[in-house]
């Protein structure tokens, strides 16, 4: 049968005009426990169980949290050693000494631009049954340019470095390395990324992520979720110069907080308003 030319047209019309489905699509798991949870700012996988870690913003004191994926608190710890000034980020990887896995706490927050005490700790992962860990090693850091706000921070367990994007209201993040040596305190700018064609807020990296084997690393905004797959021999220019993929986020008040959940790229997000613990999973 001869199909009229019109039909044609409208049902390519419809497949061009209808929105492109993600391949991640969100499930709402379960609020986290407040109030000890009240302004979450960072979130890892742990490395020992089906559970996350988080920390908040500067409202609490130095303190890990480990909730699973039904937003049930299996345990604090307190981090012996450790200020929180403005914690904005968490990440993870092998220790500095090579033996075992270790949480990288971002004191990283400089809304006022005139921190001078800006410190990433770093603590071998804890049992969430553990009451307290103690610093392992406190590295300081400082803009070798101008002064900064960041709320991203990844472990690239390839070079052995931890990464650091700025908040910037242009869009313009600049991004950094801080080597793993206590006493090299200069960041080491890396690359540059451009959100500067994306609206407000959606401009704005609040969080960031990698997954175990470093082939997924992921930014977020308030809005927007970036996922980029990382080639083996690419530098962090010649990444961060591709365009990511872009998956749109459920609405979040405040959303700071990106983890990624294994290899495959599935992830979870929550806010630091009210937060409701957020399961993105991956189709490949």
């Amino acid at each position: 049968m001869h199909t009229p030319r019109w039909l044609i047209a409208a049902a390519i019309w419809i497949l061009i005009a209808a929105p492109a489905r993600s391949a991640c699509q969100p499930q709402a798991m379960a609020q986290l426990p407040v109030p000890l949870l009240a302004e979450v700012s960072g979130m890892v996988r742990g490395g020992s169980g089906n559970f996350w870690w988080f920390i908040n913003d500067s409202g609490d004191g130095a303190h890990l949290y480990a909730v699973d994926d039904s937003s049930k608190l299996k345990g604090k710890v307190s981090v012996a050693g450790a200020n929180n000034v403005d914690w904005e980020d968490l990440a993870a990887g092998r220790c500095p000494d090579g033996n075992g896995r270790c949480l990288f706490i971002g004191d990283i927050g400089n809304n006022a631009l005139k921190r001078q005490d800006l410190t990433i700790y770093v603590v071998r992962e804890p049992e969430p049954a553990n009451s307290k860990v103690e610093v392992l090693l406190a590295l300081p850091l400082r803009y070798p340019d101008r002064p900064a706000d960041a709320e991203a921070l990844v472990y690239d367990e390839q070079n052995r470095q931890l990464v650091l994007f700025t908040k910037e209201f242009s869009g313009l993040s600049r991004v950094y390395a801080r080597s793993l040596d206590p006493a090299e305190t200069a960041l080491k700018p890396i690359a540059r990324l451009d959100l500067s064609e994306r609206e407000i807020g959606d401009n704005l990296l609040s969080g960031a992520a990698m997954s175990p084997d470093g082939k997924i690393l992921m930014l977020r905004s308030y809005l927007t979720a970036f996922r980029w797959q990382r080639g083996a021999a690419e530098n962090w220019e010649q990444l961060l110069a591709r365009a990511p993929e872009a998956i749109a986020l459920e609405k979040e008040p405040q959303g700071e907080a990106i983890g990624i959940d294994g290899n495959e790229g599935h992830f979870s997000t929550t806010s630091e308003v009210k937060p409701v613990l957020m399961r993105y999973p991956c189709k490949p």
